[in-house]
């Protein structure tokens, strides 16, 4: 199945990590989510929903505890922190949970994929996508925000060992997802995308031939390829479905975030400089921005590619 090698890159890590289930078998007879893959998603599943019920509760009732530095607003800086914290935990247990149950959709998808390939393939199709260069730059843009973290946490706070750890492990649990899941959906879009392009351009040329009449073998050529975009546009419909609840947690707290961020590095440039030190995390709101904003960039940039191609049709 070509679609299996297309994603192969990026499928290894998000099975890993229980947003894309395990498949057994690279053909079309033989390929189905095996029995192991759906005990360890719900297995990652149920570790990723009690740990978060158990930090969430920890970060909620000891929020004083959480306390990177004495903000020169005082509390209301450290609400916002809890509450972006908390919001961190809930976006990346949702994205978890709602791959998880949602497995069977993401096989149905790659299956579907696989089955209009025999017909792209035997055509010649042979395109492909890497997504190399752009995974590179989110694990720079995550390791960041998650060493800038350790570096104000460690260094420059107050926070006990044990809280330390927490916030350390929701940090690096957010951006290991986050950015997991962005990759994903940029390949199986990208590689979406590419397939409906080779077929607009078989189109196009099939509407450019300057025949005073078609043969039958002209109408059932037409008449596949109006059938195949028809099943694109129900992959379409299903990726939809997929990534709906789990993108509306993941930009929401992205937003949030970038929000809260940009106004803390506002508050700290503005303070003055005989005090800034004292309340200064700066470094910390913009390895958060910049890493959210690449997120945020990645996934949009990837459905407009694929609406652009689909606008066509």
């Amino acid at each position: 199945m070509k679609i299996l090698s297309d994603i192969f890159i990026v499928a290894m890590p998000t099975q890993l990590c229980a947003l894309l289930p395990f498949f057994s078998g690279d053909q079309l007879d033989s390929f189905k989510i095996s029995a192991s893959g759906k005990f360890y998603g719900l297995a990652v599943a149920l570790v990723i929903l009690v740990s978060g019920m158990i930090f969430s509760e920890d970060v909620l009732f000891g929020s004083n505890e959480y306390k990177l530095m004495t903000h020169l607003n005082g509390d209301t800086d450290d609400i916002n922190r809890t509450i972006e914290t908390l919001f961190c935990i809930c976006s990346y247990t949702v994205i978890v949970m709602s791959c998880v149950l949602n497995a069977s959709k993401h096989y149905r998808t790659i299956r579907d994929l696989g089955k209009l390939d025999e017909y792209l393939v035997a055509h010649g199709y042979v395109g492909s996508y890497s997504c190399r260069y752009l995974g590179t730059v989110l694990v720079l843009a995550s390791a960041s925000v998650v060493l800038v973290a350790f570096y104000y946490i460690h260094f420059q706070s107050n926070v006990d060992p044990k809280r330390e750890c927490i916030l350390l492990v929701v940090y690096s649990l957010q951006m290991i997802y986050s950015s997991l899941f962005a990759l994903y959906l940029r390949t199986i879009l990208k590689c979406l995308a590419q397939r409906i392009e080779f077929l607009n351009a078989r189109l196009d040329e099939f509407t450019r031939q300057e025949k005073q009449l078609y043969s039958k073998e002209d109408w059932l050529e037409l008449s596949n390829l109006i059938e195949i975009f028809c099943k694109f546009r129900y992959i379409n419909e299903n990726m939809n479905s997929i990534t709906g609840v789990g993108l509306l947690f993941l930009f929401g707290f992205s937003f949030y975030t970038v929000t809260n961020q940009s106004y803390l590095a506002f508050s700290t440039l503005t303070t003055p400089i005989q005090l800034r030190k004292k309340y200064d995390t700066i470094g910390l709101s913009c390895a958060w921005v910049l890493a959210e904003t690449i997120i945020m960039a990645v996934i949009c940039s990837s459905f407009d590619c694929l609406a652009s191609e689909v606008s066509i049709v």
